[in-house]
């Protein structure tokens, strides 16, 4: 949702992050299948252009990797995932109904600004490399909630390939992502039970501190500067 990184092989990829036979299409440096064209339609368009424009994105960190800082990979790619993700929503799929009730608008917002920090900054740490890796879309569908679907995988170049799901929902007339999964693994399941479990002995605050400090030690493994929002 949270898109979001995760750890796979040898390498470290996006949840985000963070995606089978093909019909392969070269269109500015993203892979297109047919297949998934059809099945996307005309009302898709903007939901498969946004994982689209993440993952072109996510290239582009990785080749820049070798000659710059996570902090500046993280400015890179900083505004358009805080623009495609629905940050208020995944916030309050990971707490939970309850703690998420429990908040005030002011630790809300706390939550959220860290959380996206933690996501981005994680996006930057991991996308730090490239090795002739590519994206390519394999497929979209309407859900029965109004969401879309848009499945794609990262083909490496010794032919393993990471499985990508994406959930994209509408706000304010604009396609976001709310859900990543990876290798048939929901990151978001993953951080609720991770949270759910710390807040049972931890307050709020305490969270949120602790995803700062995650977010931090992404940024410190490429560079010293720290990001304030």
């Amino acid at each position: 949702m949270h898109a979001f990184p995760i750890n796979v092989g040898s390498r470290r990829f996006l949840f985000p992050v963070l995606i089978t036979t093909l019909i392969i299409v070269f269109i500015k440096g993203t892979v297109f299948s047919e297949t998934a064209r059809k099945d996307a339609g005309q009302g898709n368009a903007t939901a498969v252009e946004v994982v689209e424009k993440l993952h072109s994105l996510l290239i582009r960190s990785m080749k820049m990797g070798a000659n710059t800082t996570c902090p500046k990979r993280y400015a890179f790619l900083s505004p358009f995932i805080k623009s495609s993700f629905d940050f208020p929503t995944i916030c309050r799929i990971v707490l939970g109904r309850r703690h998420w009730n429990e908040m005030d608008k002011s630790l809300k917002k706390r939550f959220v600004d860290a959380f996206t920090t933690m996501t981005i900054a994680t996006y930057a740490d991991r996308f730090d490399s490239y090795c002739r890796e590519r994206f390519e879309t394999t497929g979209a569908r309407l859900d029965s909630r109004g969401h879309y679907v848009v499945r794609a995988i990262l083909a490496k170049a010794d032919g393993d390939r990471i499985d990508f799901e994406y959930i994209c929902r509408k706000v304010n007339g604009n396609w976001k992502i709310v859900s990543v999964s990876a290798m048939g693994v929901n990151d978001l399941s993953v951080k609720r039970a991770d949270y759910n479990s710390f807040l049972k002995n931890h307050s709020i605050p305490e969270l949120i501190d602790r995803i700062r400090q995650q977010a931090d030690r992404c940024l410190a493994k490429r560079g010293k500067e720290k990001i304030v929002e």
